[in-house]
């Protein structure tokens, strides 16, 4: 019998415990996951997928299998996942999916707006060299339009750069020296917002703490970082503190950024990824930053994802493979 880590936090039970057990000895019929796996197993009968609830409150999804060789019974495959997870996967790929076409449509659509753009700046300026006399009125309206041309300009010029494939400059990083950069960069803005950045990042000098190293392109995850952190101190109008957290789970290293702004309304939440969303209109909001973050963490086969309650605050969170640590706990060259 082989059994995984995360179905030993399924069961409750250390694989010691498991190995060699009959299903009877392994499940118990008062509980909800027994009263169903035990009658499958009693009757050779093929389990669809079933969801209860687990008694630590998590959504289960559990499915059997039975596995035979030549006609003859060689042994059962039992699946468990977690509900939460696989419909938080399946969020991820419809986001990226979602994406992935936007990019094909309005890459072509960009390039072709960036023409006429070109055209019409140049024959503006022509238009304004000609203008004989200099009417104050006449002088504003054109300004105006030059304007608003070259803020538009920026717009798509901003759509051609998020839809551009790029190459990641990989290294191996410490995701503590990323965040402390980050806090560096984001304090003088957060201040003049009233807002105080704070560091809970396990001690680099304590020698029992390993490195949370990362395989990553510096620039891209300080970016995708960085507009978490704009995003909620331009989220917290009152000001308060916004802090930046980091930890190991597993085979993962996550970063937090936890703010004490105004949250994130329900019904904005399954749209705060898609390019050009925002929730921040009357502020000057682009739109790009969440989607950017979401961009570059599919780039690094991480992901990102929140946990909002309205008037207390939002809280982001970055997983990242981790990265092998030599011995000496010194990054290792890319």
């Amino acid at each position: 019998m082989l059994v995984s880590a995360s179905a030993e936090k399924f069961l409750g039970r250390p694989r010691r415990e498991i190995l060699g057990r009959t299903a009877e000895e392994i499940f118990s019929d008062g509980t909800v996951l027994g009263a169903v796996v035990l009658p499958a197993f009693q009757k050779q009968r093929p389990l669809a997928q079933y969801e209860f609830d687990a008694a630590d409150g998590r959504r289960v999804q559990v499915s059997l299998d039975f596995i035979q060789e030549k006609g003859t019974p060689i042994g059962a495959l039992l699946t468990m996942r977690d509900a939460e997870s696989v419909r938080r996967i399946e969020n991820e790929i419809e986001i990226s999916r979602r994406l992935s076409a936007s990019g094909r449509l309005t890459r072509g659509v960009a390039h072709e707006v960036k023409n006429p753009i070109n055209a019409i700046v140049l024959h503006l300026q022509l238009l304004q060299n000609k203008l004989q006399q200099d009417d104050p009125e006449t002088r504003r309206h054109m300004d105006i339009i030059g304007d608003e041309i070259h803020r538009l300009d920026r717009v798509v010029q901003i759509l051609v750069d998020f839809t551009r494939p790029q190459d990641l400059r990989l290294e191996d990083l410490d995701l503590r020296s990323v965040l402390d950069s980050v806090a560096v960069l984001a304090t003088p803005d957060a201040a003049r917002h009233k807002v105080r950045i704070v560091q809970d990042l396990p001690n680099p000098e304590d020698a029992r703490v390993d490195p949370l190293m990362v395989r990553v392109d510096s620039d891209l995850i300080k970016q995708a970082i960085l507009n978490l952190v704009l995003n909620g101190v331009q989220s917290m109008t009152a000001g308060g503190t916004l802090t930046l957290k980091a930890r190991r789970e597993g085979e993962m290293v996550v970063a937090e950024v936890m703010d004490q702004g105004c949250g994130i309304p329900p019904e904005a939440q399954e749209k705060i990824f898609e390019l050009y969303y925002t929730t921040k209109s009357d502020k000057g909001g682009s739109g790009i930053g969440l989607a950017q973050t979401y961009q570059i963490m599919q780039w690094h086969y991480g992901s990102v994802e929140f946990d909002s309650i309205v008037g207390a605050g939002t809280t982001f969170r970055l997983r990242l493979p981790a990265a092998a640590v030599k011995p000496q706990g010194k990054p290792m060259k890319s």
